[in-house]
């Protein structure tokens, strides 16, 4: 049986170093993502970001003017750093879980105004992340948005160049796990339950690769 184990604790070790609170600002150092926020943000009052890590987006979203923000993140770690600049911050409203898709149901239906999904739903096993789709077509208030962004598309070349453990199907195992798609077969699934509203790949330079960014709306219940 699959597991989450393994995966906390590589992040509660990412996670271990606190944030100097005077170093979070409003833009995150990529052009196209600092627009997915503005865009995002723009008449949005509240922002539930799962898979929020220490936090950083929220707090962007924050600098962007929303004003209530749910952070849900499987890292213990993670969760202490976010509390310890909310504690710093002492502005905003904000609250935070150690959790995963089971937390989802426990939010209220047409909640959110926003969600961010960055990194997050190609690392979870792939019925995990269909619950997590669905919850989130339910949290949403109609016409609210969702910033999704997923990681690269690795070749069967890379897979094999790489040592990539396959579990099953297109699930790998680089460490982490990862719902390997393409992008055509992510577009036909966040089709079901959104409208996509804007698709593009931005780049990292410090680490050489794109990411696959979606921007979509919740255009009926």
């Amino acid at each position: 049986m699959l597991t989450y184990e393994k995966i906390i604790r590589y992040w509660n070790n990412v996670f271990k170093e606190d944030i100097n609170i005077n170093s979070i600002t409003k833009s995150t150092g990529n052009e196209d993502l600092d627009k997915a926020l503005d865009w995002l943000c723009e008449d949005s009052n509240t922002i539930l970001d799962f898979g929020c890590g220490n936090g950083l987006l929220l707090f962007k979203c924050f600098l962007r003017g929303t004003k209530n923000h749910i952070g849900i993140d499987i890292s213990i770690e993670g969760i202490k750093v976010v509390k310890k600049i909310q504690e710093q911050l002492r502005e905003g409203h904000f609250h935070f879980i150690v959790g995963g898709v089971e937390e989802l149901k426990k939010i209220s239906s047409d909640f959110a105004n926003g969600v961010v999904l960055s990194n997050i739903i190609d690392n979870l096993i792939p019925s995990d992340a269909i619950k997590a789709l669905k919850e989130i077509k339910r949290i949403l208030k109609v016409n609210g948005k969702v910033l999704l962004k997923l990681n690269p598309f690795l070749t069967d070349n890379q897979i094999n160049e790489w040592n990539i453990k396959v579990i099953e199907d297109n699930l790998l195992d680089d460490g982490l796990f990862l719902w390997n798609q393409t992008t055509k077969k992510w577009e036909k699934l966040l089709s079901h339950y959104f409208k996509i509203v804007n698709y593009k790949e931005i780049y990292y330079p410090e680490y050489d690769q794109y990411n696959r960014l979606f921007l979509v709306c919740n255009d009926n219940k």
